[in-house]
């Protein structure tokens, strides 16, 4: 582990949230970034559209199984596809029945219902769809009904599960946190369970109930994820990532593992790879990049563009982390001092300040005495082309080199001020993520006038990313949600 420039406590943050910050100011965009990188990590699947082409006639047969002597469609109860239903009825016990022997479950298994087995009753679907081809009535609103209601129950939710699919244990230990969702523990014991089992619909189950109460566990939303890839579930996993990041957008953590994953995941045929990968870490930087402790964040960003041989990039990545107030800030520096000093200017240097640097340098060593003759403007470097004269080319990039470096020292000393007004309060910082247990009067102390002081002294947007730290650490405290209410839309 890197070492910090001041002794900061490493608590353990098992399976909790990590945090991180959200803007990065106007930054540059990287060479070959790309904004296909989805910016609001949006949910990708849309709402399922059914249409009577769709129905298979072994439904249409069941329909027809429920009531023989009913003709009328209409009467059936009719599903749409968000769950609602309007029905007559007397026909609602009747379909429920017939529904839970037609339900089925993502690995698609079917469980048989009141004895009967699966190939009963596909047998029994085939006999009454051959009767129903003679009166013209497969395509009936009863029979999409049956199709809606099955496709309904095996994508989504509580009530599709069939007790028999689950592990022994699940309805006991989901009953607890069912009753009582602000049982930690309970929830906890759960998650743990359904990780021992490797069951995956009771994992679904399970990592989806507990985020709606507790989303800001960054170490959750991996662990589902990784569960999901477990059982070949790539596309899946990449949403669980995606719904996290949502959540919990500051999280350096999470945004690290999931860009691994993306490297390990990602298709390659397309030639797009690596834009993807830096669209990715651009996103992550735009989102957590500012927070005070991101700093692991930056420097993969800055190990992958050198995997990848973008020394240019390299440069521009250094060039914005300098200029944002981070735990491991002078290490950042002397890093970039080393960047400089091991390699070509012509290669981390954009094109631009190259040249620009070259006329600079040769502008200000023209000679000017009496009886030397001036060098015509024409002579001067030609763009990037090296000097062919090696001694003068040696000293060309010793001084551009250290031109590059001096022009950054300005930024860094600014920098360095401003992380010195901010260090006592990020010391006093002791758990940066989300727990249910209570945090310690010192630390609640230490947010507020964290904030007052920010909210005094700080920018918009450093207000705005403090705020959004704290009420993670802090979720649980109403006085810090009202605080940021009451001071947010003044200073945004």
């Amino acid at each position: 582990m890197e070492q910090s420039d001041l002794p900061f406590s490493d608590e353990a943050m098992t399976a909790m949230v990590g945090t991180s910050a959200s803007d990065n100011g106007g930054a540059t965009a990287m060479e070959g970034a790309e904004d296909g990188f989805v910016p609001d990590l949006s949910n990708l699947a849309p709402e399922a559209q059914w249409t009577m082409d769709q129905v298979p006639d072994s439904f249409a047969a069941l329909a027809n199984q429920q009531d023989p002597e009913q003709g009328h469609p209409e009467q059936y109860q009719q599903y749409s596809v968000d769950g609602h239903s309007n029905s007559a009825p007397e026909q609602k016990s009747a379909l429920s029945e017939q529904q839970d022997n037609s339900s089925y479950v993502d690995d698609g298994n079917q469980p048989g219902t009141n004895g009967q087995t699966a190939e009963v009753d596909l047998k029994d679907s085939e006999l009454s769809s051959e009767k129903q081809a003679e009166t013209g009535s497969s395509d009936s609103p009863a029979n999409m009904e049956l199709e809606d209601g099955s496709k309904e129950e095996s994508e989504g939710g509580d009530a599709s599960v069939s007790k028999s699919l689950l592990p022994t244990d699940f309805e006991r230990l989901y009953k607890v946190v069912e009753d009582d969702p602000e049982d930690f523990n309970g929830w906890v014991y759960l998650l743990q369970y359904v990780e021992q089992e490797n069951h995956l619909l009771a994992s679904r189950k399970a990592f989806d109930a507990f985020f709606l109460h507790y989303p800001y566990c960054y170490g959750y939303w991996k662990k589902y994820a990784d569960i999901e890839k477990k059982h070949g579930c790539i596309q899946e996993a990449d949403e669980v990532y995606r719904r996290g990041l949502q959540a919990i957008p500051l999280s350096v953590d999470l945004w690290i593992h999931y860009i691994t994953f993306l490297k390990e995941n990602q298709d390659t045929s397309d030639g797009e790879a690596e834009n993807r990968i830096r669209a990715a870490y651009e996103h992550a930087v735009l989102a957590a990049g500012t927070d005070f402790r991101s700093d692991r964040l930056w420097e993969a960003y800055i190990s992958w563009e050198t995997e990848q041989g973008k020394l240019a990039n390299v440069t521009a990545i250094y060039d914005r982390v300098l200029g944002i107030p981070t735990q491991l800030y002078s290490q950042h520096f002397q890093r970039f001092k080393d960047h400089v000093q091991n390699n070509n200017p012509k290669h981390f240097l954009s094109e631009e300040e190259f040249v620009q640097l070259r006329l600079e340098l040769a502008a200000a060593n023209k000679p000017s005495g009496e009886g030397e003759e001036e060098v015509p403007s024409e002579e001067l470097p030609p763009g990037t082309e090296d000097l062919p004269d090696p001694a003068k080319r040696v000293t060309e990039i010793e001084n551009m080199r250290h031109k590059v470096i001096e022009t950054r020292q300005e930024i860094f000393n600014h920098n360095e001020h401003e992380v010195s007004k901010r260090w006592a309060f990020e010391e006093g910082i002791k758990r940066p993520y989300f727990h249910v247990k209570a945090l310690e009067k010192t630390q609640l102390t230490n947010w507020r006038e964290y904030l007052d002081f920010e909210l005094e002294n700080g920018t918009p947007e450093r207000v705005v990313v403090l705020f959004e730290r704290c009420l993670i650490a802090c979720a649980l405290y109403e006085e810090f949600w009202i605080k940021g209410m009451a001071s947010l839309p003044h200073k945004i």
